[in-house]
């Protein structure tokens, strides 16, 4: 039997990530062979507690949903061991000495998995697609600061940028800047606006999809480089905890990432309980432009409601240990993070200070997911219960599936019909670059992921200024006082560095879990 801990110390994240670089994002050495040695064979089931908003690589915000795209769509990069870049589709890259823009090789001999040649003007393509407005609901992320793409020869491309922007090497790994065949983009059900059916270069490739059901993939034979050990992969979405708790306990599940905390420590004693740091900040967060509860936009009173909550509190019994304090708004993992500090727990202090501001009964509408973080739905429960005890009058509604909820507080200001709700949020390339992002005004939704509807401008500029620097020392500064920014203004009420424990059989080997939220299931193998 084999033996998985409970928390991975570093130096086992290390060989994880190391894992990751060899298996997923490096060059293998021969291509045609076999993850497990031999012709793939068997069905893998695993089950993570939400369900798909979208399979658009271009328009795609969640990390459960990136790690499954990541096995059929792949990126320019992939990440190593310490957070660098790597080849994987881009085998080399060079900046421009002003900074302005960055020349990548790419790799021959690379199809597509319905036999689209991978090439420049395939690159092209899809960057061209993910900074079109015509794109339907396309998220540019960090890659707004690309210019324009210049295809240079057949496997050759320059991004040219408008500022220089040193993390783009790294960013490329997001799957965000996945890579799809453009033949596939034109044949039904897809079109160039919005694609539904993802055509990548990965080890996988998909077969079937039933909303909020399941998604199948299997084998892509034609893939460039190491086979897979299973021939497929099956993703059901279950959000009730307990039964996909029971569907592993029965064996219909070999793998489940949305776990009742009840089960934890039976696991662990089975060494059936996989569980890594994740760079993702659990938050509460609130409309900062509330327009039905005005008192939401004084920083004072989201200051007030951030000393209500009892953190460790719910770490130690909700979480049954499976998360960490955080010293600022970020997890201290992401490269360009500080320490800021984070609210205690003095629920008189928050009551004196919402009195001193005039907001003594509040009256709040709460939200949360079921099943897309550990035990988020119990969470919003503890956290409406202390909002409670200080005298607020709160409702917190009954969870939808993870693609409604993200319709629900992703929009603009004048549709929000929530005073707070629940979300995780990190940097998905380990660079603070990514995570400061959420909060900056070009998020505002629809066209962006700032739920909070915060503005700064001076948080804007700082985080601008950071971005183009070209060393460390230097936006990393320009980050720490953005993040200092974040934490008086208070737009969220930073919970825990989010902590992801998965169930795995011990008949199944080589599942990991990546720093950046990442549940790695590609080259899993049998027995």
């Amino acid at each position: 039997m084999k033996k998985i801990k409970r928390a991975l110390p570093a130096l086992a994240v290390a060989t994880a990530l190391a894992a990751a670089a060899c298996s997923a994002s490096s060059s293998p050495t021969s291509s045609g062979s076999t993850g497990g040695g031999s012709k793939p064979t068997g069905t893998l089931t695993v089950v993570i507690g939400n369900g798909i908003d979208t399979l658009d690589p271009a328009a795609q915000a969640t990390s459960s949903v990136m790690a499954i795209e990541d096995m059929m769509v792949q990126e320019l990069t992939g990440p190593t061991s310490t957070g660098a870049a790597q080849a994987q589709l881009a085998t080399s890259w060079s900046q421009a000495s002003d900074g302005l823009s960055w020349t990548f090789n790419l790799r021959k001999g690379v199809k597509f998995s319905d036999g689209t040649p991978f090439d420049a003007a395939a690159v092209k393509f899809n960057f061209d697609r993910l900074l079109s407005p015509k794109t339907y609901k396309a998220d540019p992320n960090v890659f707004v600061v690309i210019k324009s793409v210049d295809v240079l020869g057949k496997y050759q491309v320059r991004l040219n940028l408008k500022s220089p922007f040193p993390a783009l090497p790294i960013a490329l790994s997001l799957p965000i800047a996945g890579i799809i065949s453009p033949t596939s983009a034109t044949k039904a059900p897809n079109t160039v606006a919005q694609i539904k059916v993802p055509v990548g270069t990965g080890p996988y490739e998909y077969s079937s999809y039933v909303l909020n059901d399941h998604l199948t993939m299997v084998v892509n034979p034609g893939y460039w480089g190491p086979k897979p050990s299973y021939a497929t992969q099956n993703y059901r979405f279950v959000a009730d905890a307990a039964t996909g708790y029971a569907l592993f306990q029965s064996g219909q599940a070999q793998v489940v990432a949305s776990l009742p905390q009840t089960s934890l420590t039976q696991l662990a004693a089975d060494k059936q309980l996989l569980e890594t740091d994740s760079s993702y900040a659990i938050q509460m967060q609130f409309d900062t432009q509330d327009r039905s509860i005005p008192a939401l936009q004084n920083p004072k009173v989201r200051q007030a409601l951030s000393w209500a909550v009892n953190r460790p509190l719910i770490i130690a019994k909700i979480l049954d240990g499976a998360g960490k304090p955080l010293q600022g708004p970020f997890p201290l993992t992401d490269p360009g993070a500080c320490v800021t500090g984070n609210y205690g727990y003095d629920p008189a202090k928050a009551k004196a200070m919402l009195q001193a501001a005039g907001a003594s009964h509040l009256s709040l509408k709460m939200v949360s997911p079921e099943g897309r973080y550990p035990q988020d739905y119990q969470v919003a429960q503890a956290i409406a219960g202390e909002f409670r005890a200080i005298g607020l009058n709160v409702t917190l509604a009954n969870p939808t599936s993870f693609a409604t909820y993200l319709t629900q507080v992703m929009t603009a200001p004048s549709k929000a019909t929530s005073d707070l709700h629940l979300l995780g949020w990190g940097s998905l390339y380990g660079d603070a670059s990514q995570a400061l992002l959420q909060f900056q005004s070009i998020q505002m939704p629809p066209a962006g992921y700032d739920g909070t509807l915060f503005t700064n401008k001076q948080y804007d500029a700082l985080v601008n200024a950071g971005n183009s620097a070209l060393t460390d020392s230097v936006r990393f500064a320009d980050y720490c006082k953005a993040e200092k920014i974040l934490t008086a203004q208070a737009p969220a009420i930073w919970l825990y560095q989010e902590e992801n424990p998965v169930a795995v059989a011990t008949s199944v080997h080589g599942v990991y879990g990546l720093p950046v939220g990442f549940l790695v299931t590609t080259y899993a193998k049998q027995g």
